[in-house]
């Protein structure tokens, strides 16, 4: 996989990724404000977006990635025609093995209990379930 990071909210992608968050198969898991999103996303530190082409070229998925205190929040939305294919294996195992410039100790998801292929993954890739607010299962991965 091959990663870029959205660095500005003129990136020529933001429109078909902002058409992939409205997805009913998407924004059911992802919330998305795409008023101020792309601004926040491009705006503060702390905050990384990659696009993630596969080894053709093609974007197949983005991460969404937040570090705070070296804790990284993260998403992974894998384009609907991608999905199925390992991408969203493959992405995780890469910000596990610092691929990607983020630093962070442990890694925490939130994933709702109704996306079990979801909660197949983050639990294949090691993660821990911790807590249940609602609907959202929160997940830990401790790299140490």
């Amino acid at each position: 996989m091959k990663y870029q990071r959205i660095i500005s909210n003129e990136d020529g992608d933001i429109p078909y990724l902002s058409h992939i968050m409205k997805l009913p198969e998407v924004s059911r898991f992802i919330s998305f404000d795409e008023k101020n999103y792309w601004q926040y996303v491009t705006s503060n530190d702390n905050v990384f977006y990659f696009k993630v082409y596969d080894n053709d070229g093609q974007l197949v998925a983005a991460t969404h990635c937040e570090t705070l205190n070296r804790k990284l929040y993260m998403d992974i939305m894998v384009i609907p025609a991608h999905q199925r294919k390992g991408i969203a294996t493959s992405v995780l195992g890469d910000i596990q093995c610092d691929k990607l410039p983020l630093e962070f100790d442990q890694i925490e998801v939130s994933i709702d209990s109704a996306n079990t292929a979801s909660i197949k993954l983050f639990e294949k890739m090691n993660f821990h379930c911790v807590s249940k607010e609602e609907e959202l299962l929160n997940y830990i991965y401790k790299k140490f």
